[in-house]
């Protein structure tokens, strides 16, 4: 089995760390964030040095303007947040999120691995394995062979558990909502 390239290692870094700085940005109380969270930030520290690397190698290359994402999640946060707090008026937003994900996953995994995996004989089967991916049932019946189609496996999985936690966060506001409004009216 070849080993993944250099390339693949950084970029999982690279997530790893952009998670990490979203979901502290995004807390109200960071301090309390960080003391929760002091391995993931260990690891960061630990691990940044390749990664502010390539981001000095990007900006003598001249991308740095390519990386102002940050800036616009910044201003478009509570947008951002009003999608992620599923109500009436998001929840189709969210759903048909969820099937535009399975989509570019399932084709990026039939485009990687059907040249050379029997199982990714079309793109209906690149769409099962990334609806099995994605809601973490896994049957392994059609796996990815290639790096591309592990990578793309991969954010798949990570998307998949991004999902699956924000319907348990949102179940758990209601939740907390109805229990709320039944204190109120007693």
């Amino acid at each position: 089995m070849p080993e993944l390239p250099d390339w693949a290692h950084l970029a999982v870094l690279m997530l790893f760390m952009a998670l990490f700085g979203v979901r502290w940005y995004v807390d109200r109380d960071r301090t309390s964030y960080l003391k929760a969270n002091w391995l993931d930030l260990a690891l960061v520290v630990l691990l940044a040095s390749p990664a502010l690397r390539l981001l000095m190698a990007l900006k003598i290359i001249g991308l740095v303007p390519a990386m102002k994402i940050g800036t616009l999640i910044r201003m478009h946060r509570k947008q951002l947040l009003r999608l992620l707090i599923l109500s009436s008026e998001s929840f189709p937003a969210a759903i048909s999120l969820v099937f535009v994900i399975i989509f570019v996953f399932g084709v990026s995994a039939y485009l990687f691995e059907h040249a050379q995996n029997a199982g990714f004989t079309s793109v209906s089967d690149g769409l099962w394995w990334a609806i099995v991916t994605l809601t973490t049932v896994g049957y392994g019946d059609i796996v990815p062979q290639t790096a591309g189609g592990r990578i793309v496996g991969v954010l798949t999985m990570i998307f998949g558990i991004m999902i699956y936690s924000l319907l348990v966060a949102n179940l758990t506001r209601y939740v907390e909502q109805k229990s709320q409004q039944r204190e109120g009216a007693e």
